[in-house]
C-alpha cells in the first residue's frame, strides 16, 4: 500500500505559514526545496510548531470539557477514553495525519540538507540535528498515543508504529517495528540530534542541544530508565534558566521567548485549545488554598475555573519539568534527601511564602508520591501528562481517573489496574493497510 495511506491521503502538495509560496511537489509527491533558507523554513511551519495533538491534550484527566457523553466527534472519543477516536473514515485520522506529516516535512530536511550548496557545513549540520530531533519527538508522541505501555519484558513482542525515513509517497507502508525497535530508533535519532545540535537557535520554537537532551530525557523517564532520564535531565539543565518565583511575579506577565522558565515552545494542533482549558475537579483538588499557581493561572467562570489565556509553554518543555524528573530519579534510587532538597526548592517559588513549610520525610513511598503530585500540579495541561498517566499506570502508580459533569456527578471513569491508555490505530489507516496489526 503506498505511503499517502498512512497519512490518510493528508499529504498536501504545500506547507503552511512562510513555506508554502516555493515548496513543490515533483512528479512522485516529493517536496525538493533548493535553498538552504527554504529548507530552514520548514521547521517554521505552523505544522512544526503546533504539534501536540489536541486529542491527547483532551485524554489528559487534567481538563474537563462539557460534553455530553453520547457525543461521537473525535474530541468526546479522547475525552471518554474511547479505543477509536475517528469515526469519520473520510476524514484525516486524528493525532495520527499530523504527525505523520510533520514526519514527512523532517524527511525533507534529512535526506536531502547535505546537498545544499548555499550554505556552510555548520548550518547544515545544525538543520539536520533539528530534523532528527523533531522527526523523533514525533514518532514518541505516537507512541503514547497508539502503542502498549513501554515494558522491557514485553516490548520486544507488541507492535511499535511504521517508522518512516523517506518522503516518495509511492513507497510501500512500512510495517509496524515492535515497541522495542521503535524506541531504539527514537533513541538513535535523538542521540545523533544531539551530536549536531550547537548551543545556539533561532528562537524557542526551535531546537538546540538542550532541547534534543530534554526530549531523551523525557522519552528514557517514559520507558522507565530513570538513571538516563536524570543524566540527560540534567545536561539540559546546564542551559542558562531561571525558575520564576511566583511571590514575585512580574508584571505584565514575560513574552513566552522572554519567559526564562521555557526550555522549548510548543503549541497545540488547534491552537483555541489553550484559551479553553478548563480544569477537572479532579486536578482543582490537588492544589492548597495557598498555591499562588491558582492564583496567578486560573480564574473562575460558571462554576469552573479555568485557565487564563496568557500562559504560555504549556505543550513544550519547562526546566521545572527537568527539575521534577531529576527529583523522580533521585526518589527511585532511594536518594530521598537529594529528592526533596530539588522537591522543596521548587515548591518554596510556588507556595505563598508566609505559608510555606518544607516537606520531610524518610519513607520512599511519600516521597514519590509527593513528588508525582507536584509534577501533575507544575505541569498541569501539559504535553507530559497522558504520558505519565500511562507509564505511572505500568508502574503501579497510576490513579483513577473520572469524567464528571459540571456538578461534580461521575459520568465514567477508568482505573489504571485494567485500562491500557492507548487508542486502536485509526480506522482509515487500517483499511488502507489490511495487514497491520490492530491494538485490540
Amino acid at each position: 500500500m503506498n505511503f499517502k495511506y498512512i497519512l490518510g491521503l493528508i499529504v498536501a502538495v504545500s506547507m503552511f505559514s512562510s513555506c508554502d509560496k516555493y515548496l513543490e511537489v515533483e512528479p512522485k509527491g516529493i517536496v525538493i526545496p533548493k535553498r538552504f533558507e527554504e529548507f530552514n523554513a520548514i521547521l517554521n511551519a505552523e505544522i512544526n510548531t503546533n504539534c501536540y495533538p489536541d486529542h491527547l491534550a483532551y485524554a489528559s484527566d487534567d481538563v474537563y470539557a462539557p460534553h455530553p457523553l453520547i457525543a461521537q466527534d473525535p474530541l468526546a472519543n479522547a475525552y471518554f477514553w474511547r479505543e477509536i477516536i475517528d469515526v469519520d473514515n473520510d476524514a484525516a485520522p486524528a493525532i495520527w495525519g499530523p504527525l505523520y506529516r510533520q514526519i514527512y516535512n523532517t524527511n525533507i530536511i534529512i535526506n536531502n540538507i547535505g546537498a545544499v550548496t548555499d550554505a556552510s557545513e555548520e548550518k547544515k549540520k545544525q538543520l539536520l540535528g533539528e530534523a532528527l530531533a523533531e522527526r523523533a519527538n514525533a514518532h514518541f508522541v505516537l507512541v503514547t498515543a497508539f502503542t502498549k505501555a513501554y515494558d522491557p519484558a514485553t516490548a520486544g513482542r507488541l507492535p511499535g508504529i511504521p517508522w518512516v525515513t523517506y518522503t516518495d509517497v509511492t513507497t510501500a507502508t512500512p510495517p509496524r517495528t515492535t515497541l522495542q525497535e521503535t524506541m531504539g530508533l527514537i533513541l538513535a535519532d535523538l542521540k545523533d540530534a544531539e551530536g549536531y545540535l550547537s548551543t545556539s537557535r533561532l528562537n524557542k520554537t526551535r531546537f538546540n542541544k538542550a532541547v534534543a537532551q530534554a526530549i531523551l530525557s523525557r522519552v528514557y523517564l517514559y520507558m522507565g530508565n530513570f538513571e538516563e532520564a536524570r543524566k540527560y535531565a540534567e545536561l539540559a539543565l546546564k542551559e542558562p534558566h531561571k525558575i520564576i518565583d511566583y511571590n514575585n511575579y512580574p508584571s505584565p506577565s514575560p513574552s513566552q521567548d522572554k519567559n526564562t522558565e521555557i526550555l522549548w515552545l510548543r503549541t497545540t494542533t488547534y491552537r483555541v485549545l489553550i484559551y479553553d482549558l478548563r480544569y477537572s475537579n479532579d486536578l482543582v483538588n490537588t492544589f492548597a488554598a495557598d498555591d499562588l499557581r491558582m492564583k496567578l493561572f486560573a480564574f473562575l467562570n460558571n462554576g469552573t475555573y479555568m485557565r487564563l489565556d496568557n500562559y504560555w509553554g504549556l505543550y513544550g518543555i519547562r526546566f521545572s519539568e527537568l527539575k521534577l524528573t531529576q527529583a523522580e530519579a533521585l526518589a527511585q534510587a532511594n536518594d530521598l534527601d537529594g529528592a526533596l532538597k530539588i522537591l522543596n526548592e521548587l515548591r518554596a517559588l510556588r507556595i505563598a511564602s508566609p505559608s510555606y513549610q518544607p516537606v520531610v520525610s524518610t519513607n520512599k513511598t511519600e516521597v514519590l508520591k509527593w513528588v508525582l503530585s507536584e509534577r501533575r500540579r507544575e505541569l498541569a495541561f501539559g504535553s507530559n501528562r497522558w504520558m505519565d498517566m500511562k507509564r505511572l499506570a505500568k508502574l503501579g502508580l497510576g490513579e483513577p481517573a473520572r469524567r464528571q459533569s459540571v456538578d461534580h456527578k461521575d459520568l465514567l471513569s477508568i482505573d489504571p489496574a485494567t485500562y491500557s491508555y492507548t487508542f486502536e490505530i485509526p480506522s482509515r489507516v487500517l483499511i488502507f493497510n489490511p495487514g497491520m496489526p490492530k491494538n485490540f
